[in-house]
């Protein structure tokens, strides 16, 4: 059976207090969306940010954005957690983009606040939907002005950003919808939500491939919004945190 064409791609973004990120990966959402225009006119793209609990200047932010850019919009919800937040993003765009769908695909792509895509991310996104592919996982790397050399150094060892690699992130990852709901979708989980999903999709028969192209710039901090995050993995590397094990996730 053919694979239906693709009719949408709903990015979803989780946000707390990242007014110091966050127009960083808009401008890079911008410049994906504006590439992906010009090579798939017909793809209808949104992009929810999930303003979890903002206290900072993260909300006036986006408001602005969307004010400039109607595909920009933001939800606001008080979960204080990651898990519900996607899960809550997920659904609100897919519920706004699926009546405009004509019977084809809807993907959902998830990023995060403190993370700048490539401009061929949404591109590569849909090489793979074409592909059969029914989710894709990319790698990332900490941004390097915000990293001591030798902790970027100690991370580049660690991390292997190769095609078929292990690692799974929610700040670069994407899913057919069809996919994502047949398995329950995120979990409302503190963290981990991304490797419970994906491990749901593997377990159910899905295809899930692992791309070293999709590969994003997320913050090198060492203080993350969550336990057990990426900025944890780099405290353990610089010796300020406990081990979190080896998923090097966010």
């Amino acid at each position: 059976m053919g694979r239906n064409t693709l009719d949408a791609i709903a990015v979803v973004v989780p946000a707390h207090n990242e007014a110091d990120h966050v127009d960083g990966c808009l401008r890079s959402l911008g410049s994906a969306m504006e590439r992906f225009a010009s090579t798939h006119p017909e793809v209808l793209v949104t992009v929810t940010f999930v303003l979890d609990s903002c206290t900072d200047k993260t909300s006036e932010i986006i408001q602005r954005h969307g004010a400039a850019d109607p595909r920009i919009a933001g939800l606001c919800v008080q979960h204080r957690n990651v898990g519900a937040s996607r899960a809550a993003g997920v659904r609100h765009a897919v519920n706004e983009l699926a009546p405009l769908a004509s019977g084809g695909s809807l993907w959902v792509a998830c990023t995060d606040a403190d993370t700048r895509v490539p401009e061929h991310w949404l591109d590569s996104i849909a090489r793979y939907h074409a592909a059969g592919a029914d989710a894709v996982t990319g790698t990332v790397e900490p941004d390097r002005r915000e990293l001591d050399p030798g902790i970027f150094a100690l991370w580049q060892a660690a991390y292997r950003p190769v095609d078929g690699h292990h690692h799974i992130h929610g700040a670069n990852f994407a899913v057919s919808a069809a996919a994502y709901e047949a398995v329950g979708g995120f979990q409302p989980l503190e963290a981990g939500e991304d490797i419970a999903l994906v491990s749901a999709l593997r377990h159910a028969g899905y295809r899930v491939d692992a791309s070293a192209a999709l590969h994003a710039v997320t913050s090198g901090r060492l203080r993350g919004r969550l336990r057990e995050g990426f900025a944890d993995y780099l405290a353990t590397l610089a010796g300020h945190g406990t081990r979190v094990g080896s998923r090097a996730g966010k």
